[in-house]
C-alpha cells in the first residue's frame, strides 16, 4: 500500500536519493546535472556523451540533428552508427557534407523522423519535447500513420502514448511545446530502454466479389525468447516482453542492490563495468518535524507514514550507512529524513534515517603526491566543524571510495559550508553525501532555547530530538545577543544544523591612527596645534581629529617634545571623546579585547613604533575573491572571510601631514606581504574575521575587478541603486551587482569602490592596444567585427582584425557568452545561442553566405589576460536574408493587440501587425493580474492554433479566459514555430476590468 504524503518536499527526494557512481563518467560539471543516472547509463553506451572539455553541458538545448544522432547511436550502436553516410542529400537543407547528414538519412528511410512541407530538415533547429518523443516512439515500433502521429493534433496522440509507457518519467514539469535540452535528452531515452517494443500484425485486404475487406493491423508487444530477457526488466526470471535495451544493448544489465545507505537501489552493469548504483524511489516519504520521536514512531503513527504494526514488524532500519542497522525505537532528529520500501506485499521492508550534520572546507590542496593522483585525486580537502576543533582529509575522487568526499562539485572551496552525511552519523567518519548548506545572514529577533531561533521575521527550527541540539547543531542555540548578526546554516529542507557569530563588526566609532602633527597658531608661532591623522572603520575617511593641547589621552606621548610639530607615527586602534584619545583593546588573558571583539596583530603596549604591528599576511597574499587567508609573524593563524567581512588599506608608507592613501570595500580585497595587518573578530568566533585593515600591503580592490556589464536590463532597486549582470575578469563568472548608477551599454568597467551595503562605484576601463600578442595582459578591445573564419586559425585569433593586430592569441579557454537579446537573436541569419568557438565560427559562416542579400560581421567585445583571450560576448551579428517570397515566420510582425475586453467575466483579445502566423504555430494568450505589492500573478492561458496560415489581423476574439475578481489585468501574447522556439511575443498595456457577480 503505497502512501502519499502531502508535507514532503521535492528537494528532499533530490537530495537523499544519494547516486553512488563507480564506473560513470566524471564530467566537470556533474553537479549540474539533475537526471544523474540517466545521464551515467546513456553516456556510459556512448549514446550522448561530453565534450573534449569534460563538461557534459545538461541545459544545452538539443539541435534536430543532434537528436537523429541519439536515435541512430540507439538503435545502431555508437560504432556503426558513427559510419552512417550520405549519398545524395535527404533534405534540401542537409548537404552530404553535413555532419549529421549519415544519421538523418537513417532515420528517414526507416520513418522514424520526417522534413517540413517546404522539403527542408531544419538540423540545427530546436527540438521540442513532443517531436523528441515522437522519435522515441517511432525508434520502439510505433508506426505514425496507425497512431495518429500525422496531422494538425500529432502532439496529443504522442504525449498520450509517451506518458503512458513512461518515457516522460522523472520530469515532473515536462512541457512537451519545450526545447528539449541535452539531460532531458538523456532521460527520455534512458526510459526508452526500459519501455517494450511494439510490433503490428499485417494488414491485408481481401476481396469477395464485389465487397472489398481492409483488415486493421493490431499493435501488439514484442515477445522476447532470448537469452537478454531480464536483462532489464527487472524480474527475475524475465517477463518474456522485449525492451528496448534487451534488443539493442545486450550488455547492459539493471540489477537489485543496496546503496551505502542503505536504500533499495538500482545498480547498472555494461559489458562488465559497474556504471554505477542509485536509490530507488521511496513507497513513502517523511521529513521529521517532533523531537520526541522514534523512527518506529514515524513508520506506524497516523499522522505520518500509517502503516500499520502488521505490515511493518518485519522492517530493518538504517542510519546513515548500510552496515548501521538499528531498532525501530531509535530516536530520530528534527531535519532527518525517513524512507520507507515496501515489498511486493505491501509490507515495509526496509526504512532509511538520512542525517545531515554541517561541516566546513577548511582547505584544498592541489599540490597532490604522485601516489594519490595515480588513485584519481586531484585535490585533498580538509573538512573541519565550525569552530575547526575536529577534522578530517578527504578525496575529490579517489579509487577507495571511503575516501572521497561524495557530492563533491566543483564549486567546493576554502571556506565553503556544507550539509554532510557522515557513516554512523559520526564526524570525520565516510562521507555517503554531502551539497552546499544554505546560509542565511541577519539580526536574531527572537529565539526560544534549543528549539527555534527567528531572523529577520523568519523562524528556524533546530535539528534536535528530544534530549536537545548536541550533536545536531554546531553552535549556539540558546542565548543569542539581539543587537548583533549571525549566520545560520540549513540542510536543503531548511532546519539550523550550524550557527555562526556576528556576520560583521559596527566599528563607527574606532580609527586607524596612522600618526600626530602639530600646526602653528596663526596669532601665536610658538603654540601649537596637535591633530590625529585618522582613517574610521566604518567607511575609510581620513580626518584630522583635533587633540587636547595639554593631554591627548594615549597620543600625548607622541607629540614631537621639541615643540616642532614634526609628523610622528602612531600605527594603532583608538577611540576619541571629543579631543583625548583611548586605545581600544585591552590586554586580558584571551589577548587583545575590546567590546566582544578580538584583536590580531595590535600591540598597543610595544616600546618601539615599529613593534606596535607585529603580524603579516603570509607568502600567498590576499586576493579578491580568497574564502581564507593565512597570517605569518607573531600570530600565525588562518582566518576565514566572507561577503561581510570589511577591509580597510592604508598606505602610509610615506605619509605626511597633508598625505595617506586608503581604500576602503566589504566583501573582498587584495594585499601582499608586504607590509601589516590587523584582524578583528568576534570573541567567541575566532576564526571568521569581521574586519581587515592592510597596512602598507599594497592593498587594492580596482586591479582585481575588472568587470563587463552583461544584458541588456537594469533594474532599480533603491535611491542611486542599481541592480545588473556582470562578469568577473578575474574567474569568468557572473553575478548580479548593486551599482550606483544606471548602466545602458555592454561594456568593461573597473571597480572604483565598494561602500559599507556592497554597493559598487564603477569607472570606464579604457586599456586597450593596437597589437595584442603572448605579453599582452588586462587589454579590453570592444565592438572588433569578425569577417570571416580565416580569422579564427587553430583556436587562436591571427592577422589584423579591424584595426587590430593579432598575434596568433589564443581564444581555446575563453569563455563565450551571447550579449544579444532573445529578440536580435530570433531577427539574426544565426539565431542559435554563441558559447563556443564552433558556434561563433557557424555564425561567421552564417553571415558570409553568398545567398544573403546582405553580408554582414560578427562583433565581438573580448578580455586578454595573460597573453591569452579569456572572455568573449558576441554583441551583433550582422547580414540580412534575401525575401524568398516563401511564407515564414520572417514574414510576421506583431505589434500589438485591439479590442481587449471583458464580457460576462470572459476576457479575449484582438491580434494587430503584419504578415502571416504560418500553419500549426502555437499562439499563447496568457492573461496575467498586475498587483504592485505582491507581484503580477497568472490568471490563465490558452493556446490557438491552426492548420492553415492567417494572417496576423484576422487572429480574433483570442483568450476566452475568465476572471475571478476585479483589477487591473494584461495579456502576453508568445507565438511560437512546431520546434517550440518564440518567434514573436507582446506584452500588452494593462486594462481595468470589474467582476460582475453571476446569478
Amino acid at each position: 500500500m503505497k502512501k502519499f504524503l502531502s508535507l514532503v518536499l521535492a528537494l528532499v527526494m533530490t537530495m537523499s536519493l544519494v547516486t553512488v557512481s563507480a564506473g560513470a563518467k566524471d564530467f566537470t560539471d556533474d553537479s549540474e546535472i539533475t537526471y544523474k543516472e540517466a545521464v551515467d547509463v546513456i553516456s556510459a553506451l556512448g549514446v550522448v556523451d561530453g565534450y573534449s572539455d569534460g563538461d557534459f553541458r545538461p541545459d544545452d538545448v538539443l539541435t534536430r540533428g543532434a537528436a537523429a544522432k541519439i536515435i541512430c547511436n540507439l538503435i545502431l550502436g555508437p560504432t556503426t552508427a558513427s559510419a552512417l553516410a550520405a549519398s545524395t542529400a535527404p533534405f534540401k537543407d542537409v548537404p552530404v557534407t553535413n555532419t549529421f547528414a549519415g544519421y538523418i538519412t537513417y532515420c528517414s528511410q526507416q520513418g522514424i523522423i520526417s522534413g517540413y512541407a517546404d522539403g527542408t530538415f531544419r538540423p540545427t533547429g530546436t527540438l521540442s519535447g513532443n517531436a523528441f518523443m515522437k522519435m522515441l516512439l517511432g525508434a520502439l515500433g510505433y508506426d505514425s500513420s496507425i497512431e495518429g502521429y500525422t496531422g494538425a493534433n500529432w502532439q496529443v496522440s504522442v504525449i498520450k502514448q509517451a506518458s503512458g509507457i513512461g518515457l516522460d518519467d522523472g520530469n515532473d514539469e515536462f512541457v512537451g511545446s519545450q526545447a528539449v535540452t541535452r539531460q532531458e535528452a538523456a532521460l527520455y531515452a534512458f526510459n526508452m530502454l526500459q519501455a517494450t517494443m511494439v510490433e503490428y500484425d499485417k494488414k491485408d485486404t481481401i476481396v469477395v466479389g464485389d465487397i472489398t475487406i481492409n483488415t486493421t493491423s493490431t499493435r501488439k508487444d514484442v515477445e522476447n525468447n532470448t537469452n537478454t530477457d531480464g536483462n532489464i526488466d527487472g524480474e527475475r526470471n524475465g517477463d518474456g516482453l522485449m525492451q528496448f535495451g534487451e534488443k539493442y544493448f545486450k550488455d547492459l544489465e539493471k540489477e537489485d542492490a543496496t546503496d551505502i545507505f542503505g536504500h533499495p537501489s538500482s545498480k547498472w552493469v555494461y559489458d562488465g563495468d559497474d556504471v554505477g548504483t542509485y536509490a530507488n524511489e521511496a513507497d513513502a516519504t517523511y521529513v521529521v518535524e517532533d523531537d520526541d520521536m522514534d523512527v518506529g514512531q514515524v513508520v506506524t503513527s497516523s499522522s505520518y507514514m500509517n502503516y500499520s504494526s502488521s505490515e511493518a514488524k518485519d522492517a530493518k532500519y538504517f542510519l546513515n550507512g548500510d552496515d548501521n542497522e538499528v531498532k525501530s525505537s531509535e530516536l530520530v532528529a528534527v531535519g532527518d529524513i525517513v524512507e520507507a520500501y515496501e515489498n511486493d506485499n505491501g509490507d515495509v521492508e526496509t526504512v532509511v534515517v538520512s542525517r545531515y550534520t554541517v561541516a566546513k572546507i577548511d582547505k584544498v590542496d592541489t599540490d597532490v603526491s604522485t601516489a594519490e593522483s595515480r588513485n584519481g585525486a586531484s585535490e585533498v580537502l580538509t573538512l573541519t566543524d565550525l569552530d575547526g576543533d575536529n577534522s578530517n582529509d578527504y578525496y575529490d575522487k579517489y579509487d577507495d571510495a571511503e575516501k572521497t568526499l561524495r557530492g563533491y562539485a566543483s564549486s567546493y572551496d576554502e571556506g565553503t559550508v556544507l550539509a554532510v552525511a557522515f557513516r554512523d552519523g559520526k564526524f570525520g567518519d565516510e562521507v555517503l553525501a554531502s551539497y552546499e548548506a544554505e546560509a542565511v545572514t541577519g539580526e536574531v529577533t527572537a529565539f526560544r532555547e534549543d528549539e527555534t531561533v527567528t531572523m529577520d521575521g523568519t523562524k528556524y527550527e533546530f535539528a534536535r530530538n528530544e534530549n536537545g541540539t548536541a550533536g545536531f547543531v554546531d553552535g549556539t542555540t540558546s542565548n543569542f545577543d539581539f543587537d548583533k548578526e549571525y549566520t545560520i546554516y540549513l540542510t536543503a529542507d531548511g532546519y539550523v544544523i550550524g550557527v555562526e557569530g556576528a556576520a560583521g563588526a559596527d566599528l563607527s566609532d574606532v580609527y586607524y591612527v596612522a600618526g600626530v602633527y602639530g600646526e602653528e597658531s596663526r596669532y601665536n608661532n610658538e603654540q601649537l596645534t596637535w591633530y590625529a591623522q585618522a582613517v574610521s572603520l566604518e567607511d575609510g575617511s581620513v580626518s584630522d581629529i583635533k587633540l587636547d593641547k595639554d593631554n591627548a589621552g594615549a597620543l600625548e606621548g607622541f607629540k614631537d617634545k621639541g615643540n616642532k610639530g614634526d609628523y610622528a607615527e602612531v600605527r594603532g586602534l583608538y577611540t576619541f571623546d571629543d579631543d583625548v584619545a583611548e586605545v581600544w583593546g585591552k590586554n586580558t588573558d584571551n589577548g587583545l579585547v575590546a567590546d566582544n571583539y578580538r584583536i590580531y596583530g595590535f600591540n598597543p603596549g610595544a616600546t618601539s613604533v615599529n613593534d606596535r604591528l607585529h603580524t603579516a599576511l603570509s607568502s600567498d597574499g590576499l586576493a579578491m575573491d580568497d574564502s581564507r587567508f593565512s597570517t605569518t609573524g607573531a600570530v600565525e593563524k588562518t582566518f576565514y572571510v566572507d561577503e561581510n567581512t570589511q577591509y580597510l588599506g592604508v598606505d602610509a608608507t610615506k605619509a605626511t601631514a597633508d598625505d595617506i592613501d586608503t581604500v576602503y570595500s566589504v566583501g573582498g580585497m587584495k594585499g601582499s606581504n608586504a607590509g601589516n595587518v590587523i584582524v578583528i573578530v568576534d570573541e567567541d568566533e575566532s576564526r571568521d574575521a569581521l574586519y581587515v585593515i592592510l597596512v602598507n600591503a599594497d592593498a587594492s580592490v580596482g586591479s582585481a575587478d575588472i568587470l563587463y556589464a552583461a544584458g541588456s536590463s537594469t533594474d532599480k532597486v533603491g535611491t542611486d541603486k542599481y541592480v545588473r549582470e556582470f562578469w568577473s575578469m578575474d574567474d569568468n563568472t557572473s553575478e548580479d551587482i548593486t551599482i550606483d548608477e544606471k548602466l545602458s551599454a555592454n561594456g568593461f568597467y573597473e571597480v572604483d569602490s565598494i561602500d559599507e551595503d556592497g554597493v559598487y562605484t564603477l569607472k570606464d576601463y579604457d586599456k586597450t592596444a593596437s597589437s595584442i600578442d603572448e605579453d599582452s595582459d588586462g587589454i579590453a578591445v570592444e565592438d572588433l567585427a569578425l569577417e570571416n573564419t580565416d580569422q579564427i586559425y587553430r583556436n587562436a585569433l591571427s592577422g589584423s582584425i579591424d584595426g587590430v593586430k593579432f598575434d596568433d592569441v589564443s581564444i581555446a579557454n575563453a569563455t563565450i557568452i551571447d550579449g544579444r537579446s532573445r529578440a536580435d537573436r530570433n531577427d539574426s541569419v544565426y539565431d542559435r545561442e554563441i558559447n563556443s568557438i564552433s558556434r561563433l565560427e557557424a555564425a561567421l559562416d552564417a553571415v558570409r553566405d553568398e545567398d544573403l542579400k546582405d553580408q554582414g560581421t560578427v562583433e565581438i567585445d573580448l578580455y586578454v589576460k595573460d597573453g591569452e583571450i579569456t572572455f568573449i560576448c558576441v554583441t551583433d551579428v550582422g547580414g540580412v536574408a534575401k525575401d524568398d517570397g516563401e511564407q515564414g515566420s520572417s514574414e510576421l510582425d506583431l505589434t500589438g493587440v485591439e479590442n481587449f475586453a471583458c464580457n460576462n467575466n470572459i476576457v479575449t483579445v484582438d491580434l494587430v501587425g503584419t504578415g502571416k502566423i504560418p500553419a500549426n504555430y502555437p499562439v499563447t494568450v496568457t492573461l496575467m493580474k498586475a498587483n504592485s505589492t505582491e507581484g503580477d500573478a497568472e490568471v490563465g492561458s490558452k493556446e490557438h492554433v491552426n492548420e492553415t496560415a492567417y494572417e496576423v489581423n484576422d487572429w480574433n476574439n483570442l483568450g476566452q479566459i475568465a476572471i475571478q475578481e476585479s483589477g487591473n489585468y494584461y495579456v502576453i501574447i508568445t507565438i511560437e514555430n512546431e520546434d517550440g522556439r518564440v518567434v514573436d511575443e507582446f506584452t500588452s498595456n494593462t486594462v481595468r476590468f470589474v467582476y460582475t457577480a453571476q446569478p
